[in-house]
């Protein structure tokens, strides 16, 4: 009896510590970046730190609402274009192209002329799929809204495509992508890759069930961007709506904040312009300003981020000079870089910040009170 006892109890904790194995592949994604940090090449040494973003920002935070289509009011956008130059914020609207295969936006030429102030105010104009939903979709077993789940690549090629045609015949070429509910599939990636988008948004925070732990995520990273499965576009983890979840999207940004990560953050065209929405989401907007967060759209925030993560920094000592050199190996300037030298070697007087090709940047003298910027060139014959 004591070895048939012994036997299941072994293979009980065989089956537990293989289910603990399968969890933490699954869940992986979650705890790297707060294991490793940002995935950059250089961010610190013993001598000097170097920031993540420009001007001293502590954080990136950007603002996007989804599914401006043809059939939206354009008071509610231009309500909500008036409050943003406000309150100074640029951000993404994802745009649906011909909403549910029956009102494409080159029938809805108010709509289109709102979409064009937004841009001249400096807001991105991206894609979100194309039809969001209609008839077939939903024969092949997909829920409202979740365009893209069901279709093979072909389909998702071929649909895309369509909808990205249809923007820039409208002269707003999309940079940036985000699949309807937030819905895809393994192929999307593939498909994102094969049309040249520049960053995608369509992973969402993963929810706290048993579904998360046990069923393998396409999302890869959650805190930074990062290439889904080596493509070369980056992936930006969606986190909450401000304006429905309001404590809730304050903690999750003090989070992303301590990591310095990025916290992207979604709205909905039509609720967001009601007073009540606007209210939450003007408090919102003036709580990150004040936790020194870069407010950017995703298509600036991609080309710098592209060009923070290859920057090589070196420091050595040369006689009586502190001497550093950063080398930008990407095509994207990297302006108003900060530079907080902790200590510096014994003998040394003066610093000087040279870039990859022996051009002074900064010099002065030792010791510094204050950080000090300085603006990396790029290389024109970098991949950008």
């Amino acid at each position: 009896m004591k070895g048939k006892y012994k036997k299941a109890m072994a293979v009980v904790g065989a089956f537990l510590l293989a289910f603990a194995f399968y969890v933490l592949i699954n869940t992986f994604f979650i705890t790297k970046d707060y294991l490793y940090g940002p995935p950059l090449l250089f961010i610190s040494n013993r001598y000097l730190n170097v920031d993540i973003y420009p001007h001293g920002y502590e954080v990136a935070a950007v603002f996007t609402n989804n599914y401006i289509e043809g059939t939206t009011t354009p008071e509610d956008i231009d309500i909500l274009r008036l409050f943003l130059k406000k309150m100074e914020i640029r951000g993404v609207f994802f745009v649906i192209p011909n909403y549910v295969k029956t009102y494409p936006l080159t029938a809805s030429p108010e709509v289109v002329a709102e979409l064009e102030k937004l841009r001249q105010d400096g807001h991105e104009i991206a894609q979100a799929g194309t039809y969001h939903t209609y008839g077939p979709d939903l024969a092949r077993g997909a829920e409202p809204g979740q365009e893209l789940l069901t279709l093979s690549f072909d389909d998702q090629l071929e649909r895309i495509r369509q909808g990205k045609k249809l923007l820039e015949d409208l002269g707003f070429p999309p940079c940036g992508f985000r699949a309807p509910s937030f819905a895809t599939n393994r192929e999307t990636f593939r498909v994102l890759e094969t049309l040249d988008y520049v960053y995608d948004s369509s992973s969402s925070l993963p929810p706290r069930t048993l579904g998360t732990l046990i069923r393998p995520s396409l999302s890869q990273g959650i805190l930074y961007p990062y290439h889904p499965s080596g493509y070369d576009f980056l992936s930006f983890t969606d986190y909450v709506d401000p304006t429905k979840h309001y404590s809730k999207a304050k903690e999750l940004f003090q989070r992303v904040k301590r990591a310095q990560g990025v916290f992207v953050f979604h709205t909905y065209i039509g609720n967001v312009a009601q007073p009540e929405r606007l209210q939450l989401l003007s408090a919102f907007l003036e709580y990150i300003i004040s936790e020194r967060s870069w407010c950017c759209p995703l298509g600036e925030l991609s080309s710098w981020w592209q060009a923070r993560k290859k920057l090589r920094v070196e420091t050595r000592k040369r006689k009586q000079v502190f001497e550093i050199v950063m080398e930008n190996r990407s095509s994207t300037s990297l302006g108003e870089l900060g530079l907080e030298l902790k200590k510096f070697p014994a003998g040394v007087s003066e610093y000087l910040v040279r870039d990859g090709k022996g051009e002074i940047l900064h010099r002065g003298r030792l010791p510094l009170a204050d950080k000090i910027f300085v603006t990396v060139p790029g290389d024109p014959e970098a991949r950008p």
